[in-house]
């Protein structure tokens, strides 16, 4: 875990450092994964407070809840599961990818970057 320049956020998932979801996204897109990792696709970010842990038994993956205050947004809680808790500031950096899924496009967002920071105040 590296600290964040920002904000004392620590970051605890960096797709680049996670083999698995690494390779099935380089398999899957593999030239989006190229413009990914050149720079040439840009990532959002989305920032607030985690409102709700839960998981979710049809997806078998455990979520937290983003609050950024306009709405809520629910992630996958990838890296050190420790870090999570209601209360506590984090952003998510990540990419949007058109996608043609069951006969019409759709946007798949990936999770490339998760910071978490302390408590808000």
């Amino acid at each position: 875990m590296t600290n964040s320049s920002t904000n004392e956020m620590v970051l605890v998932y960096d797709i680049r450092r996670d083999k698995f979801n690494r390779e099935r996204l380089s398999s899957g897109f593999p030239r989006r994964w190229r413009a990914l990792e050149s720079g040439k696709k840009r990532t959002k970010i989305s920032e607030g407070l985690i409102t709700k842990l839960f998981f979710a038994p049809y997806e078998g993956d455990h979520f937290f809840e983003l609050d950024d205050g306009k709405r809520r947004r629910s992630w996958v809680r990838f890296g050190d599961e420790s870090w999570y808790a209601v209360g506590r500031r984090v952003r998510v950096e990540f990419a949007e990818f058109r996608v043609f899924i069951s006969l019409r496009f759709d946007v798949i967002q990936v999770v490339t970057k998760i910071w978490i920071g302390d408590d808000a105040a």
